[in-house]
């Protein structure tokens, strides 16, 4: 009878042992996870470096479109400049013959620095060179375009040097706590 006590005993110590063991690992297993989703951090400063490059190819298409395209007078068809809240942007849509004599239509998007220096404006002297990053350049526009395209990648390279040392530190966060686990909390009540 003491045996089968004995035996009975430990079918459900064991039992409940291997079940809170296999808790505790799974609990382990989700706390390693929920710090490796802090690793996705990284995806901002990615995208930054992303918008770094588009811009970096912005400014340098824009030079290269200047000094070697076509210079071409461009009939304005449209001009719009839209108020949304605080924000203001238009855009112009130009009408061109290209270099090979087919008639070009394009609508270009604009700040509202660019859409004042063009307000007046029927013909707007462009540079065009076709298969270009940036295919078309306003002459007017010419510096507003190269400095807006500079002061765009030095607040993406601002933003991109912040967003990786916080990523740094983030990831040396998740990595240390995937690796200790979080603290148990105890919870207690104490009545007054």
């Amino acid at each position: 009878m003491l045996n089968l006590f004995r035996h009975l005993f430990q079918a459900i110590f064991y039992s409940n042992t291997l079940q809170i063991l296999k808790r505790v690992q799974h609990d382990e297993k989700l706390t390693i996870m929920k710090y490796r989703f802090l690793n996705l951090v990284w995806l901002l400063p990615s995208y930054l470096a992303f918008i770094m490059v588009q811009q970096a190819n912005v400014y340098r298409g824009t030079i290269h479109t200047y000094n070697n395209g076509e210079s071409i007078a461009a009939d304005v068809i449209d001009f719009d400049i839209k108020q949304i809240a605080a924000q203001s942007n238009g855009y112009v849509v130009l009408e061109f013959i290209d270099p090979d004599g087919d008639v070009q239509e394009r609508k270009l998007s604009l700040s509202v620095q660019m859409a004042h220096q063009i307000m007046n404006t029927s013909v707007i002297p462009i540079r065009y060179q076709e298969n270009t990053f940036q295919e078309i350049v306003m002459i007017p526009t010419y510096e507003l375009q190269k400095g807006m395209a500079l002061s765009n990648l030095g607040v993406a390279f601002i933003g991109f040097a912040v967003l990786v040392t916080v990523s740094i530190f983030v990831t040396r966060f998740a990595n240390k706590k995937a690796v200790q686990g979080s603290p148990d909390l105890t919870v207690e009540r104490i009545d007054i």
